[in-house]
């Protein structure tokens, strides 16, 4: 639903015009939204782990964008869709691996693509790849990264 309802956001933009205030309230909506998953502590650790991911990315995004003059509220909405499906995509193949072999291979494969494409080329590496090798998170992936080119490279 979230994926579908940025989607229209972001078509609408590009041919009525809407707001970049419109879709960067998507934006702290989804950041809202992932906030609420990750202090729930009714919910699963590894849901509140991920929750925890997507918000740490798109609030590294929002924090670099206002840095960037170049970096659009349409660029943050396609960035902020294209993590999540990035995450998901790769959360569903990971249910789906069995063996330590096979989901190390995955993970692997997922996090060179989030390393192989940074967004802001940002040098804080402590603080941009701080779940790359963090064995607590499945999602070991580079905050600093182009989303969308990341997922266009998954989809291939």
């Amino acid at each position: 639903m979230k994926k579908l309802l940025v989607s229209l956001i972001l078509c609408c933009a590009c041919v009525s015009g809407v707001s970049a205030q419109a879709i960067y309230k998507e934006v702290k909506r989804i950041l809202q939204e992932a906030e609420t998953i990750k202090y729930d502590t009714s919910k699963n650790i590894e849901d509140r782990k991920i929750a925890t991911f997507k918000w740490d990315a798109i609030y590294y995004m929002i924090m670099k964008a206002a840095e960037d003059d170049k970096f659009t509220e349409v660029e943050l909405g396609k960035q902020t869709n294209a993590m999540i499906d990035f995450v998901n995509i790769y959360t569903k193949r990971y249910a789906k691996t069995r063996g330590k072999n096979d989901r190390e291979a995955l993970t692997a494969t997922f996090k060179k693509l989030s390393l192989s494409y940074p967004l802001f080329n940002d040098n804080e590496k402590e603080i941009v790849d701080a779940y790359v090798n963090n064995p607590k998170f499945i999602t070991q992936f580079s905050i600093d990264c182009n989303w969308v080119r990341a997922l266009e490279a998954i989809r291939k």
